[in-house]
Formats: structure tokens, C-alpha cells, sequence
């Protein structure tokens, strides 16, 4: 039995999908959207869907939160604890007491 090489995948989150991405191409292997997600986890581990889905979306809009805080650093790169405040807070990094 010949075995296949294994494949270099990275899991990227963008415009509220996740998207399978080869390495080194970027070549998008595979997208699944929200409701994919939702239906993963609903039959998987029995959580209804409106549920599942309502979780994935807040965390959509944390992780872009996330890449917003820290794409709008003006100096040096912000501490885990200083993009937690600026998400948990929902405030711009600028608007981070100094």
C-alpha cells in the first residue's frame, strides 16, 4: 500500500467562512460556511442548530475584533491581555488608556 503525502492545510476564517488552504500554493482546498458548521455540530454532538449557529457567529465577530485591534496598533504589538480588554470592552485600540 503506497501511502499519499500528507498534505500542508491551514485553517483560515474569512468573511464568516472557514476555508481548508494548501501551504505553500494558498490554494483553497475546502470552504464551509456557518450553517456547514452548525450542521457539523448539531449532528456531531447534538446541539440544535439555531444554537450552534448563533455561537459560531459571535465568534466571527470576536476573531475579526481580534485582527482589528491588532491591525490597528500604532507602535508595537499589543499584549494578549490588551487585545483581550479592547474585544471584551469593544473598543478601538486607539482608544486604549496608555
Amino acid at each position: 500500500m503506497v501511502k499519499a503525502p500528507k498534505v500542508n492545510v491551514r485553517v483560515v476564517l474569512e468573511n464568516g467562512k472557514l476555508l481548508l488552504v494548501e501551504c505553500p500554493s494558498e490554494e483553497i482546498i475546502c470552504e464551509f460556511t456557518l450553517d456547514d458548521l452548525a450542521e457539523i455540530i448539531e449532528f456531531r454532538y447534538a446541539t440544535p442548530w439555531n444554537k450552534s449557529k448563533d455561537i459560531l457567529e459571535k465568534l466571527v465577530i470576536i476573531i475579526n475584533d481580534l485582527v482589528d485591534a491588532y491591525s490597528n496598533v500604532p507602535e508595537r504589538p499589543p499584549t494578549k491581555d490588551d487585545l483581550m480588554k479592547a474585544v471584551k470592552l469593544r473598543m478601538s485600540y486607539s482608544e486604549k488608556e496608555t
